[in-house]
C-alpha cells in the first residue's frame, strides 16, 4: 500500500470518526460531525470534525480560526512537524514510507565558495535588486551568495552544501556549477517551511526568487528545462519530494519548458502536478513588468491539472445524454434490423463489435446479407468480407433480397448490382485470411470510400484455429479496439457448437464457438435459430392437414437479441423465410406486395 501524502490524506478521511477519537478523546460524535473544545482536547463545541461525506476529515476552530485536514490535525494535537507526523501517521495505519531502489553513487561535494551576502553597494545587489527586483530578505532567505562579479546559488540540504552554481551579475549570464561531478538536486530547500505542503517550481534561480517575492515556496530545476537526462535531480529528490500534496509547475511556456512538463509529471505522478500559466515567459518577466500579485494568485488557482484525455466529467456529455434520451428526427443512433418487433430497439452504434451466431445451415449469412440491402437503402457504407462464399454467389441472394424478385430479368439484375454499388464493396477472397491484411482494407475503404460498416463472414476463416483461445481472444480485442478507434460498426459472424441432435433448441450465448471473449466483449449478440422440425412437418406428404397448418403458422427462424450493451431491449424476433426471394419476414402470410429495398424502373421492370 502506497504511503504518500495523497494517499495518506485518502485513508485516513477513510477513518475520519476513530482518528478524531484518537486525536481528541474527549469529544464525541454529534451527527456527522465529531465536536470538541480545541486541538488540547478541552471540553467544548469549538473544534468540529466532519466524519462522514465529502469532507470527511475536514475540521475547523471556530475560536481560533485553524483548520485543515487530519494530517493538519495531527500536527496541531501531536505538536510535530509535517515530516514527523507522516512517519507517525504510517506506523499507525502499517503503511511504509514510501522509497525505491536505486544505484548507490558516491557524489563529489563542492568547496565551499568564497561569497558574502549581497550589500546594496555590490554589482550583485544592483543586480539583483536594483534590476531584478529581487529584495534583500528574500536573497538572505535563501542564502544567495555575493562574490564580487558573480552571483552564487547554493544547493543546500538542511546544512550541508551538495552543489553550487555561479553566475555573473548581467543579462545574458548563464549559471555553471562550481564543481563537477555533484549530485543534482532542487534549489531552494533552505526557504522552505518545514510544514509546508505545496511548492512551485521554476526552470531558474532567478525565476525561483521571483516566485518568493511574489509569496509563494518556490524552487528551481538544477539544469533548466527540456526532457531526458536534465530532468535527473528527479532520482536525488524522489522521495524528499513526498511531503508535498500539490506540485505547481511554474516553467518557461516554451518548447523546453513543454518537455519538461512531460517529464516530471510522468515521474512524480500526474495526480499532484499542476502547470501555471503566468501572465509572462517566465516569473522574472512578471515580476520586472509589475505583474500584480493578484494575476499571479490568479494564474497559481487557475493551474491545470493533467489528467488523462479520458477523465472527463459527467456535464461535458450533456448534449450527447440528452440527444440519446430525447432522439429528434436527425438523431443518428446506429444502424437497426429490418423487422417491426426490433424497429427502435436494437442499434448499431458506431465503436461497436456485433456478434451473429446460430448452428451451421441456421441462415446466418442470409439474414445478415438482408440486413446489408437494408442498410444500403438508408444511406450506409458496407464492405462485407464473405470467406465463405464467392462474391458472384453472395450477391445472388442479395439480388433477389434486394428487389423481391424469384427470377428477375438482365435488366433487373444489373440495375440492382448498381444500386447496391452505391453503398456495398466485397473483399474477394474465399479461404482463410490474416487479421493484419484485413484491417489494412478496411483502413483503405474506410478512408476513400468512407465506410462504416464492416462485416465479416466469418470467424472459422480469420486464421486462428478453433481451439486456439489465446488467439481468439487478441483477435476480438484487435476487432473491438479498429472499431472504437475508427468509430465503425463491425459484425463478425460465427458458428455454434454442435449440439448432440438435430432438433436442439434456440442456441445460448454459452454455445458460440470459440473462446468466451467472443460474447463477453462484443457489444451486440444474436443468436440464429433454424426450426428444422417445423420444415420436416412441412415437408411430409403424410402431415395431416391440422397438423400441417399448425406447424405453418410456426416461425420457421428466431432472431433473439441476447445482449445489447449500449441499448435496453433484448428479446425474440419470429421470423419466417420465404424461399424463392431469400427474404425473411415478420409474418406468418406474405404481404400483398412483396418487400423490396431498391425501387425499379419500369423500363427494369
Amino acid at each position: 500500500m502506497s504511503g504518500d501524502i495523497t494517499s495518506i490524506k485518502r485513508l485516513l478521511a477513510d477513518r475520519a470518526q476513530s482518528i478524531a477519537e484518537k486525536l481528541l478523546p474527549a469529544g464525541k460524535a454529534v451527527g456527522h460531525e465529531f465536536e470538541v473544545g480545541d486541538i488540547d482536547g478541552n471540553p467544548g463545541k469549538s473544534l468540529k470534525v466532519n466524519i462522514g461525506g465529502n469532507k470527511a476529515g475536514v475540521w475547523s476552530d471556530f475560536s481560533t480560526g485553524e483548520g485543515g485536514d487530519l494530517i493538519d490535525l495531527w500536527m496541531a494535537c501531536r505538536r510535530q512537524t509535517l515530516i514527523e507526523a507522516l512517519d507517525d501517521i504510517r506506523s499507525y495505519l502499517g503503511v511504509e514510507r514510501p522509497s525505491f531502489h536505486r544505484e548507490q553513487r558516491q557524489w563529489k561535494r563542492p568547496a565551499k565558495p568564497i561569497c558574502r551576502a549581497p550589500t546594496p553597494e555590490t554589482q550583485c545587489s544592483a543586480y539583483l535588486t536594483g534590476y531584478r527586483l529581487i529584495s534583500a530578505e528574500v536573497l538572505a532567505r535563501y542564502r544567495v551568495g555575493d562574490a564580487g562579479h558573480n552571483i552564487i546559488f547554493p544547493f543546500l540540504r538542511g546544512d550541508e552544501l551538495i552543489m553550487a552554481k555561479a553566475r555573473q551579475a548581467c543579462d545574458g549570464a548563464q549559471p555553471v556549477p562550481t564543481e563537477g561531478g555533484c549530485e543534482k538536486i532542487l534549489f531552494g530547500w533552505q526557504a522552505i517551511p518545514d510544514n509546508c505542503r505545496w511548492i512551485a517550481l521554476t526552470e531558474g534561480e532567478i525565476d525561483c526568487l521571483s516566485l518568493a517575492e511574489y509569496g509563494y515556496p518556490a524552487m528551481s530545476l538544477p539544469y533548466g528545462g527540456g526532457g531526458g537526462n536534465k530532468q535527473d535531480w528527479i532520482e536525488s529528490e524522489y522521495e524528499h519530494l513526498q511531503r508535498f500534496e500539490t506540485i505547481f509547475l511554474a516553467l518557461d511556456q516554451d518548447e523546453q519548458g513543454e518537455a519538461a512538463v512531460k517529464e516530471i509529471t510522468a515521474r512524480l505522478g500526474a495526480h499532484r502536478c499542476r502547470v501555471v500559466k503566468l501572465p509572462r515567459k517566465d516569473a522574472n518577466k512578471c515580476l520586472m513588468d509589475g505583474v500584480p500579485v493578484e494575476e499571479i494568485k490568479a494564474a497559481f488557482e487557475a493551474a491545470e491539472t493533467l489528467d488523462p484525455e479520458q477523465l472527463q466529467r459527467p456535464p461535458v456529455y450533456g448534449d450527447k445524454v440528452v440527444e440519446l434520451m430525447h432522439p429528434t428526427e436527425n438523431t443518428y443512433l446506429g444502424q437497426t434490423i429490418p423487422f417491426s418487433k426490433t424497429s427502435g430497439k436494437v442499434h448499431f452504434r458506431d465503436g461497436e463489435l456485433s456478434l451473429w451466431s446460430g448452428e451451421s445451415g441456421s441462415g446466418k449469412s442470409q439474414l445478415v446479407g438482408q440486413c446489408i440491402c437494408h442498410w444500403v437503402s438508408r444511406g450506409a457504407r458496407v464492405l462485407l468480407v464473405s470467406l465463405e462464399m464467392a462474391p458472384a454467389q453472395t450477391l445472388r441472394r442479395m439480388v433477389k433480397q434486394s428487389t423481391g424478385g424469384k427470377d428477375p430479368n438482365e435488366p433487373v439484375i444489373r440495375y440492382a448490382l448498381e444500386w447496391l454499388g452505391e453503398g456495398l464493396l466485397l473483399y474477394d477472397h474465399v479461404g482463410k485470411i490474416n487479421i493484419p491484411s484485413m484491417l489494412e482494407a478496411f483502413e483503405y475503404a474506410r478512408a476513400r470510400y468512407g465506410c462504416t460498416t464492416f462485416v465479416i463472414d466469418s470467424l472459422m476463416r480469420l486464421g486462428v484455429k478453433s481451439d486456439d483461445y489465446v488467439g481468439q481472444e487478441e483477435l476480438v480485442f484487435q476487432l473491438v479496439d479498429w472499431a472504437i478507434a475508427n468509430n465503425v460498426h463491425v459484425h463478425l459472424v460465427a458458428h455454434t457448437r454442435k449440439k448432440d441432435h438435430s432438433y436442439a433448441g434456440p442456441p445460448r450465448q454459452d454455445d458460440v464457438k470459440g473462446a468466451s471473449e467472443l460474447v463477453q466483449n462484443s457489444f451486440n449478440v444474436l443468436l440464429i435459430h433454424r426450426n428444422r422440425k417445423r420444415e420436416e412437418t412441412l415437408n411430409n406428404p403424410e402431415t395431416e392437414p391440422e397438423e400441417a397448418e399448425k406447424a405453418r403458422v410456426q416461425a420457421g427462424v428466431s432472431l433473439s437479441v441476447v445482449k445489447q450493451r449500449n441499448g435496453d431491449w433484448e428479446g425474440k424476433q419470429r421470423l419466417w423465410f420465404d424461399q424463392d426471394t431469400y427474404q425473411y419476414r415478420d409474418t406468418v402470410d406474405p404481404p400483398l406486395h412483396t418487400p423490396y429495398y431498391v425501387r425499379l424502373p419500369q423500363a427494369a421492370e
